[in-house]
């Protein structure tokens, strides 16, 4: 049953990177799975970091899908932002890959979620310094270095201005039963 479970796993994963845009509706169909089935194996690509997800509500009263150009670029930067955030943290950066100025994307980014990009960079670098800690046997230096951080108290102060423990402090209380 696992072997079963981890095939059309493999196989949802291999549709996804083969569509560069993909309906959850057509991937059902292309699989024959349920929509509970579907979505267990989209968890699972989740929790293993394959896929991110980013949810657009559009309203279809005229069954036409329309994406501003605003949106567009917010969810083209969020893509950005989970494929490089453990190396790149400037909003500079980031505009550079959209080709638009970072004072361009900093406004559109403010104006569809309300958050600054440096605000994303932030919340972003701090789930995935979390998820380090919790699901990885690595030491805090190494994620420290692994992250691209100068140095171990660098990353240390800067988790712990953004949490109010240090990292070591958080893997003992947040992170014992997940290894």
């Amino acid at each position: 049953m696992q072997e079963y479970k981890e095939n059309i796993k493999n196989t949802v994963w291999a549709l996804i990177k083969m569509q560069n845009e993909f309906s959850f509706k057509n991937l059902m169909k292309s699989t024959n799975l349920s929509f509970i089935e579907l979505s267990a194996i989209i968890g699972l690509l989740l929790q293993e970091k394959k896929i991110s997800l980013y949810v657009n509500h559009i309203h279809t009263s005229d069954k036409r899908v329309h994406v501003s150009r605003q949106k567009d670029l917010f969810f083209q930067f969020m893509k950005l932002l989970s494929d490089h955030i453990t190396s790149e943290r400037s909003v500079t950066y980031y505009a550079s890959q959209l080709c638009i100025t970072p004072k361009y994307l900093s406004t559109v980014v403010k104006l569809v979620s309300g958050k600054t990009p440096t605000d994303w960079i932030r919340e972003k670098l701090i789930d995935e310094m979390k998820y380090r800690i919790c699901h990885s046997q690595a030491t805090i230096k190494e994620i420290a270095f692994q992250l691209h951080f100068p140095n171990n108290s660098f990353f240390g102060k800067y988790f712990k201005a953004a949490t109010g423990v240090s990292p070591t402090r958080y893997r003992v209380i947040h992170c014992n039963n997940e290894l």
